[in-house]
């Protein structure tokens, strides 16, 4: 996907989340004006979310990381949150609403690069894809990392023995303290 289509979908989910509504973002957060710039919006949303969950300051990936959870009936811990956190940045992907890489097809999703890793249309097909990925039998032991909730490690070292690609890369994240 090209960088004006990335920014084209960032400024969609970032428009969806200050639409007439939505659920407030947090304490604070307001839609911005009408003369608002994109640097602007997105300052005020990213502001609004938790702190302390994303060492790395990026709340995308921990917002990703706890909506994960929570579809996948998972614990948000801080260490469940973590890994999904450190997962995403091993993968290391610009594919659009696809921050775990999966190859997994939606409707709408586009080939991001030769392997098959998708851009998805919205933030919920990426969601759904990644959900569809992890409960398709092969990553089985990732769940019952992710079920305790109590090792940011231990899911590293169950996606690392998985088909998933991403192998010891998880690990490396964590344990450089990214």
């Amino acid at each position: 996907m090209d960088g004006i289509a990335e920014v084209r979908a960032r400024i969609a989910e970032i428009q969806a989340a200050f639409a007439p509504g939505a659920r407030p973002l947090g304490a604070g957060a307001r839609p911005p004006s009408s003369g608002a710039t994109f640097a602007a919006a997105l300052d005020r949303a990213t502001a609004a979310l938790p702190a302390g969950l994303d060492p790395g300051g990026d709340p995308s990936h921990a917002r990703f990381a706890r909506d994960l959870l929570a579809r996948l009936g998972m614990p948000a811990t801080t260490e469940n949150v973590r890994a999904v956190v450190a997962w995403a940045r091993a993968e290391g992907t610009s594919a659009a609403f696809n921050p775990l890489a999966t190859t997994q097809g939606m409707p709408g999703a586009t080939d991001f690069n030769a392997v098959g890793v998708k851009s998805y249309a919205s933030y919920r097909d990426g969601l759904d894809a990644t959900v569809r990925t992890l409960r398709n039998g092969r990553y089985d032991e990732v769940l019952a990392a992710l079920r305790d909730g109590t090792s940011a490690e231990a899911v590293a070292r169950a996606v690392a023995a998985s088909p998933w690609g991403t192998g010891e890369g998880v690990l490396r994240v964590l344990r450089s303290g990214a």
